[in-house]
């Protein structure tokens, strides 16, 4: 299915479904993209990761074939989003064919427009749709705190809207280097894409798989269908590596781990509905099973998202 590229003229994102209300205590992700410098990492022939210097800032990155190269997001804003043309340019003169959008939030879609109005830009439909609803400014206005309330790191942000959607799964042939995206179904919100390299094993999970270290963010508000959602991604992919939206490059058994965390919590839940406990009792102290061994620098952050799921996951057992 193809949809115009024009430059949207649309609304703010003020219709679209709004997250759960978050837990006291509760740090919004930094992506603040202010000094954020993108690191070049060869995973494989043609196949690189262009990893921020500053977790949990975006990553990104990009594949070259004999014809054409592809990108996996865009960033933040436009001076990220040349920031990644550039680094594609220190690799290769080819021609930037596609640009793949792994959801529809601002830090992985906001740089589309600086791109040639000849590349392709390829997303799942309902990131296409979500961002057909929205504005450069209500989506400014959602993602403030994440940057410290500086919106001026969105000034002159034009949205560019996606030219190809797809349902579920997308492939493309860049000339002996075959690429593949999948939507696998909710996650960390509705539209979390995966993309994948076959001959490398490598997976770009966006939001849906964080980096080392870390556990889900439920931020949709359905725990449910973020397990049935790693199903889905693990009976179709076992990455042997994985490259997160955000965070550190880890191995594809971290898949495993969240899935065994979202288990986790929703039992920890039932057991709290069985005993009378309240909710806010159940997730005002919680803290995440030293277990899944979270990188020191994202303790705070993990915490959040921890109470976060709990929150979710105890109404979830409630209704």
């Amino acid at each position: 299915m193809f949809v115009s590229a024009a430059y949207a003229q649309v609304l703010p994102n003020s219709r679209l479904a709004a997250p759960p209300s978050p837990p006291p205590g509760f740090l919004p992700p930094p992506l603040h993209p202010s000094g954020v410098t993108l690191e070049t990492r060869e995973l494989g022939d043609g196949v690189y990761a262009l990893m921020s210097n500053r977790p949990f800032t975006d990553n990104a990155g990009f594949i070259v074939g004999s014809n054409e190269v592809l990108v996996i997001d865009s960033h933040f804003n436009g001076a990220m989003g040349r920031q990644i043309i550039e680094a594609v340019r220190r690799v290769s003169d080819l021609p930037i064919k596609y640009l793949l959008n792994t959801n529809a939030f601002g830090d992985h879609v906001f740089g589309n427009y600086v791109f040639s109005d000849d590349t392709i830009i390829v997303a799942h439909q309902s990131t296409i749709n979500a961002l057909k609803i929205s504005s450069v400014q209500g989506m400014s206005q959602t993602m403030a705190r994440t940057v410290g309330g500086d919106i001026s790191v969105f000034d002159g942000v034009e949205l560019r809207l996606p030219d190809v959607g797809f349902h579920g799964s997308w492939e493309i042939d860049l000339g002996g280097k075959v690429v593949q995206m999948y939507w696998f179904g909710k996650g960390m919100s509705p539209n979390d894409s995966v993309v994948f390299v076959p001959d490398v094993n490598v997976a770009w999970t966006a939001n849906l798989i964080f980096g080392k270290g870390t556990i889900p963010w439920a931020r949709s508000g359905d725990i449910l269908a973020y397990q049935e959602t790693l199903r889905n991604f693990s009976e179709a992919l076992q990455p042997a590596t994985i490259v997160p939206g955000h965070g550190e490059i880890v191995s594809g058994d971290l898949v495993r781990s969240y899935r065994q965390y979202l288990a986790e919590i929703r039992v920890l839940s039932e057991q709290a509905v069985a005993a009378g406990i309240m909710i806010d009792d159940f997730v005002a102290t919680a803290h995440v099973d030293p277990n899944y061994e979270i990188e020191p620098s994202l303790q705070g952050l993990m915490t959040g998202f921890h109470r976060w799921n709990l929150k979710v996951a105890f109404n979830e057992v409630s209704r």
